[in-house]
């Protein structure tokens, strides 16, 4: 950890590679990198670790576009998904047991997203993705929901990147956040995710505090309603 901090009570219960990957400090190639050599064990390290993030992020979906009735379209099963950060395909999969079909997986490791082809649940999928990067034109508000499952956590991206991930969201669709217990206490997602309401980007539709994400953290879980640029 930065500044030779000792790490969060909570990560002394996770397995090496978890502890791992949240002391690498947002580093693009390092994480890249972790993530490829972690990519064949990942299911079985985070499979008996408790992962309760993938439903929680397709549950706080579901509730937001049964809260709001201008999303009323979104639960027609046929609108475009993207996964962002979408790793092994575990979101996708309760995307998949939800109903959701047209699903398109981006992630920043390469080998991740070989593991997630495997499923046979994506359209389309893209490894090297960095989501903290100026989004390209492929992917530019070309999405009806976009689920962000995993990736704001310790070690990862910044609260910044909420915006940019806001941008891969057609207008008036719907955006899908985890962000784990130790992220929002350590960073100022807060704050940012406030600043994008109130300059009118986003509406924070339904939000779940300390919800289901390991065994030993839970997270929060925020849907906002992407708007126009200029509302």
């Amino acid at each position: 950890m930065a500044g030779g901090e000792d790490p969060p009570s909570e990560l002394t219960d996770m397995t090496d590679s978890m502890r791992g990957v949240m002391g690498l400090d947002g580093d693009v190639d390092k994480l890249a990198a972790f993530y490829d050599g972690w990519a064949a064990a990942y299911d079985e390290d985070v499979g008996t670790h408790g992962y309760g993030m993938p439903a929680t992020v397709v549950a706080t979906m579901l509730a937001a576009i049964a809260a709001d009735p201008r999303l009323a379209s979104l639960a027609d099963r046929s609108v475009r998904v993207l996964d962002a950060g979408c790793g092994t395909g575990q979101v996708g999969r309760c995307l998949v047991d939800a109903g959701y079909r047209n699903l398109r997986g981006v992630d920043l490791s390469p080998e991740m997203v070989n593991v997630a082809a495997a499923l046979g649940i994506y359209r389309s999928l893209r490894g090297g993705v960095d989501l903290t990067a100026p989004v390209d034109d492929e992917l530019a508000a070309a999405a009806d929901i976009v689920t962000v499952g995993g990736v704001f956590t310790v070690g990862h991206v910044p609260p910044e990147a909420l915006a940019t991930m806001a941008g891969l969201v057609r207008p008036g669709g719907l955006l899908v956040v985890s962000t784990r217990k130790a992220y929002h206490e350590q960073t100022d997602y807060r704050r940012v995710s406030a600043r994008l309401v109130a300059d009118g980007r986003l509406d924070l539709i339904h939000h779940v505090e300390d919800g289901p994400y390991t065994m030993d953290s839970t997270g929060d879980y925020w849907a906002y309603r992407v708007n126009e640029r200029d509302s």
